[in-house]
């Protein structure tokens, strides 16, 4: 695991129940997430892992339970709240502004920012992303599927997030782009941020993150090691919730 982690939980969860309007949509889930850590939420169409997401930047309807951030409670904050608290979110899809410049992009996602230099913090993402630099005069809707993923995840990272949130990153993208991206994550990890990753590339996943956490029908349902979850294990897990021979490390909920 990464060396800047602690026993201490950065991110601790409890009974969470939230959804949208009158529908709960996540039932009574607990996690914790230590800082460093790279966290994978697993589980079929409907589990609830973009919910948890956007849960956690204040984009759902909170029905109870806890969130606590370095011991602070924030549930039901809003995201601008979370923003300030030291979330970046990645949303699925594309999300950028594909007639502006990759530099006007950047501009546009700096308006977060309101103390500091932002020239000081583009510049900070360009030396993460060099490939960005390269393009920062090029329209954002010209570049590749795979490029457009990385300035999406500048523009979050503008604010040197404690934790990033990212959702479905290789939606739509080729295996080339989809490397690229997993590549960088993996890069943005060993710098010593969190992240929190949904992603339907199961294998990408397992094999880019430390933990896996499963969810199924709107709660957790396993929490180990990616090391004691073989791929064969998640096809069972999906379907019925459980697997024929535990591993020895499955604590479902919390550690």
């Amino acid at each position: 695991m990464n060396e800047a982690m602690n026993d201490a939980p950065q991110l601790r969860i409890r009974n969470l129940v939230a959804g949208y309007a009158h529908l709960d949509i996540l039932q009574d889930v607990s996690l914790d997430v230590r800082k460093g850590e790279f966290v994978t939420l697993l589980g079929p169409n409907g589990a609830g892992k973009s919910t948890l997401l956007k849960t956690l930047f204040g984009m759902t309807t909170h029905k109870g339970g806890s969130i606590t951030w370095h011991g602070k409670e924030i549930a039901g904050g809003k995201p601008k709240q979370f923003l300030a608290n030291g979330f970046g979110y990645v949303p699925q899809g594309r999300c950028n502004f594909p007639q502006m410049s990759v530099d006007e992009n950047l501009e546009m996602a700096s308006y977060t920012i309101r103390d500091g230099n932002i020239a000081a913090e583009r510049r900070y993402v360009y030396d993460l992303f060099p490939i960005l630099h390269q393009r920062r005069n090029e329209f954002a809707g010209n570049m590749s599927g795979g490029e457009q993923q990385l300035l999406e995840m500048a523009m979050a990272v503008l604010r040197r997030p404690e934790i990033l949130l990212v959702d479905e990153p290789s939606v739509g993208l080729s295996p080339q782009a989809i490397t690229l991206v997993f590549n960088e994550l993996g890069r943005l990890h060993k710098g010593g941020r969190t992240i929190l990753l949904v992603e339907q590339n199961t294998r990408k996943a397992m094999d880019a993150a430390e933990r896996a956490v499963v969810l199924r029908l709107g709660k957790v349902i396993w929490d180990s090691p990616t090391s004691a979850l073989g791929h064969d294990d998640l096809g069972d897990l999906f379907m019925t919730g459980r697997v024929q021979e535990p591993s020895a490390h499955h604590v479902a909920g919390i550690h």
